[in-house]
């Protein structure tokens, strides 16, 4: 279908629904211990970004025990993000 191997769109993989919720427990839990109160839906777009991010990061995104060993960096990677944010207001924010 494709001339050049390299232009090929990446393959879709399906959401792990339990690695999901894990990684929405962990978002809302930092968030809490951080004390930073986020709506519903930026809840959700914050869990799908550190899913993706903890995705991204593993070497083998097939493999649950890299994305286990993962989880405590994609925590200090998000309390890191927050913690910057507050110390700097108005910087945290994603553009629209």
């Amino acid at each position: 279908m494709f001339a050049d191997a390299g232009q090929a769109p990446p393959p879709v993989r399906a959401i792990d629904p339990a690695l999901f919720r894990q990684v929405g427990r962990l978002v809302a839990r930092v968030h809490k211990e951080e004390g930073v109160k986020l709506p519903p839906d930026a809840v959700l777009d914050e869990q799908a970004d550190a899913y993706n991010a903890l995705i991204t990061r593993a070497e083998d995104p097939a493999d649950p025990a890299e994305l286990e060993a993962l989880l405590p960096w994609l925590e200090a990677r998000l309390r890191r993000r927050l913690q910057t944010a507050a110390a700097a207001p108005g910087t945290g924010k994603r553009p629209a």
